[in-house]
């Protein structure tokens, strides 16, 4: 099931990442606002983490009950086939858009400091730091995520948490132990986001209202400590996780729980800007390097207002955002040679296997 408050917090958590990373490109690090919007803003990929726990568990489970009728192998092709065509041809196109822009223009995802990774890795996603889509890094750990579930598929289909549970206490341990990178501890966000995804399969969808609030104000307070003590290179990436990601899963258990009980859903024009998300994730970062190399060659920085410039920079991210999605997402997720690729059956060709199965 497509929830529409999934989709339209998909266009919170973009739009909050987008915005703190105007600051970099234009001449606001001494905007008063920074503070606050410094401070919330990176939230938003916690929001995705959350999230992608919550979508990716239900798809992988539903595939993994489907394995009784269609065969282990078809699952998780059909599962690792969508997971693959959802991430990897975006970003490659943005990922060769930025190369061929990173011959003329100094992109904001590439200070000097950020050393050139091998390009091999930077394609499949398996090296950090990203020096041309700077927002990447996060697309690592959702690739992970992503091969964990679908091995669960393979191996464990009708109980996928005997793969994730084991997974998540080792990297836990991993974590406090000082075997895995700190950064590893956004793992169990992907684990917040099951945990919302067993309680919405339980029907469990009472407290909406005051578990969105919980989380609400527990990611102001988040905020809040994490400015007191200086910010986000100062904290742990542990607080990290229990300052926003621990809120988050409260607001996405909210949301999906009002939805369940027929109540507040965002309005469509949310949910379409949800729907080009990771679109918009991909392509702010470099475009708004090409925008503010655009304004000073036009000498308009320091003549126009710089919240002018910014909120102009932002409607254009979104607008290529919606066009990526509508041009390239989308007709790669709605084509026919997919589903035959990823081996999905007609609903009649599964009755006829589950009659064999009988």
């Amino acid at each position: 099931m497509l929830y529409k408050n999934i989709q339209g917090l998909r266009a919170v958590a973009a739009l909050m990442v987008m915005f703190a990373h105007i600051y970099p490109a234009l001449p606001m690090q001494a905007h008063w606002t920074l503070p606050y919007v410094g401070t919330m803003g990176p939230n938003g990929v916690d929001l995705f983490f959350v999230i992608s726990g919550f979508v990716v568990y239900l798809s992988a489970d539903r595939l993994g009950k489907k394995a009784e009728i269609v065969g282990r192998w078809r699952s998780f092709r059909e599962f690792a086939v969508k997971r693959v065509l959802r991430i990897y041809p975006g970003y490659w196109v943005a990922f060769f858009v930025a190369s061929v822009l990173l011959l003329t223009t100094t992109l904001v995802v590439a200070p000097p400091q950020i050393s050139e990774r091998p390009l091999w890795g930077l394609l499949l996603l398996i090296d950090q730091p990203n020096n041309r889509i700077g927002a990447a890094w996060t697309l690592q750990y959702e690739v992970t995520f992503y091969a964990i579930c679908a091995l669960g598929i393979l191996l464990f289909p009708r109980r996928i948490l005997l793969m994730l549970g084991p997974v998540a206490v080792a990297v836990f341990f991993g974590c406090v132990a000082g075997i895995v990178k700190p950064m590893a501890y956004l793992f169990l966000e992907f684990v917040f986001g099951i945990v919302v995804a067993l309680l919405v399969q339980r029907k469990i969808s009472g407290h909406a209202a005051s578990s969105l609030a919980v989380g609400v104000g527990g990611m102001i307070i988040g905020a809040v400590y994490f400015h007191s003590q200086g910010g986000w290179w100062a904290l742990g990436h542990i607080w990290r996780v229990l300052c926003f990601g621990l809120p988050s899963a409260f607001i996405v258990y909210g949301l999906v729980a009002m939805e369940i009980r027929a109540g507040w859903v965002f309005s469509r024009p949310w949910v379409g800007v949800g729907d080009s998300s990771y679109s918009l994730y991909l392509w702010h970062y470099p475009l708004f390097a090409v925008l503010a190399a655009c304004y000073a060659d036009l000498g308009i920085i320091g003549k126009v207002p710089v919240e002018v410039l910014a909120l102009t920079s932002c409607s254009i991210a979104v607008l290529i955002g919606l066009a990526s999605y509508y041009a390239i997402e989308r007709p790669i997720n709605k084509s026919g040679w997919l589903a035959r690729l990823a081996g999905v059956q007609s609903k009649a060709m599964i009755g006829r296997s589950a009659e064999v199965a009988a």
